[in-house]
């Protein structure tokens, strides 16, 4: 088995539609990625709502406060740009499909909008493979599974899963070869908030492939905004931080920047917004991964400052991970 070592720049969670200053954020990702000469980029969702904000079939009841306000206010973003932007990187360039992608439309108007063949897929660097999985399905009340679609995921409280077919690609994915494998979604993959509802059934499909000999490494997710590490099962999960923010809701609501710009961006009062872009590089090689984050600040108040006692970093250590 021949394997190079890989670098790849990563964020997730960049929120266009929420945040004023996203290109700025963009920008300083991508000039960054540029002298690191990374092997490819890839971005892990919610980058930004991929269609207008008119149409949204979550009930009345169940819709929560950004789809209000985005309804309402529609964001003056020059999407098409800032996209055009990442993917004309000069390097491979990759998408992950995000919750709030289907806020205002179906996974086919995403996909569009961002070049994307397919929901999921799997590509190969330097003797690695890499998955790129989508977990924005929802369960009926008839236990059926059904695609996020213009924001309906709202009224459903079973979610987020994994489907069956996904599920039976994953496993030839990873008994078709020996590759060190890695894996790549918004939501987390591993048992605990807010991740995959059937992480025991993934879980399982892991521990079959690895009998042989070690192949999946490292999960790798957004969606959470948090800085996290886990182990389970010999497997490694890692949630990256978002570029630009902890959502926080209404509790700690907050204005921090001038009236025009509350006006223009009405969701922003609900963010802990983050001072500087947060991203990482991952180097891999056969001893394990390393992840070169960014140090950060909240923009004042800060969570601490408003009596916030969740544990949250405007941050993204430095991570040494050893297979």
């Amino acid at each position: 088995m021949h394997y190079s070592n890989v670098k790849f720049g990563i964020f997730t969670d960049l929120h266009l539609d929420i945040m004023h200053d996203g290109r700025i954020r963009l920008d300083t990702f991508i000039e960054q990625m540029k002298k690191e000469d990374v092997d490819f980029i890839i971005q892990l969702g919610d980058f930004c709502y991929p269609e207008d904000t008119s149409k949204c079939l979550c009930s009345e009841k169940n819709m929560p406060i950004n789809l209000k306000n985005a309804m309402r206010v529609p964001a003056d973003v020059p999407k098409i740009e800032l996209l055009e932007k990442f993917n004309k990187f000069f390097k491979p360039h990759y998408h992950v499909l995000g919750n709030h992608e289907f806020d205002f439309c179906s996974k086919e108007q995403a996909m569009k909008l961002y070049g994307m063949d397919k929901r999921y897929y799997s590509f190969i660097c330097k003797g690695w493979k890499f998955l790129v999985l989508d977990g924005n399905n929802f369960k009926t009340k008839t236990g059926e599974l059904k695609d996020y679609y213009y924001g309906d995921y709202f009224d459903s409280e079973d979610l987020p899963y994994i489907d069956s077919e996904q599920m039976e690609w994953i496993e030839k994915e990873l008994l078709e070869s020996d590759i060190p494998i890695i894996i790549f979604s918004h939501q987390p993959l591993n048992e605990g908030p807010r991740g995959i509802k059937n992480a025991d059934e993934l879980s399982n499909l892991f521990i079959k492939a690895n009998r042989s000999g070690k192949k999946v490494r490292l999960c790798i997710n957004g969606h959470t905004h948090v800085d996290r590490l886990e182990c389970d099962k010999g497997v490694y999960y890692y949630t990256l931080n978002s570029m630009s923010n902890h959502w926080i809701g209404t509790k700690f609501a907050k204005h921090r920047f001038s009236d025009e710009i509350e006006e223009a961006f009405p969701n922003l009062q609900y963010t802990f917004p983050y001072k500087s872009p947060l991203y990482a590089i991952v180097e891999l090689n056969s001893k394990g991964a390393y992840i070169k984050g960014e140090s950060g600040e909240f923009i004042k108040p800060s969570p601490l400052d408003m009596g916030c006692d969740e544990d949250l970093s405007a941050s993204v250590q430095d991570r040494e991970i050893l297979w």
